[in-house]
């Protein structure tokens, strides 16, 4: 099945990419996340599992720290 792009309508193809994300005043890069990126726009789409999981691994990044 062909998925579509939200933004343009062009055809997202899974890919593994390199992301920076931007949390509590750091930076933290992830390498070969799972994504869909669209072949028109460039527009990259993460599932909301794996947000979840980067978005916990961060969390305890930042507070075991602190701790």
């Amino acid at each position: 099945m062909n998925k579509k792009c939200p933004i343009c309508d062009g055809r997202l193809i899974d890919e593994k990419i390199s992301k920076t994300f931007k949390r509590y005043g750091k930076e933290f890069t992830y390498q070969n996340i799972k994504a869909e990126v669209c072949q028109s726009c460039g527009d990259k789409f993460l599932d909301g599992p794996t947000i979840t999981n980067i978005e916990r691994e961060i969390r305890e990044k930042v507070f075991e720290k602190a701790a």
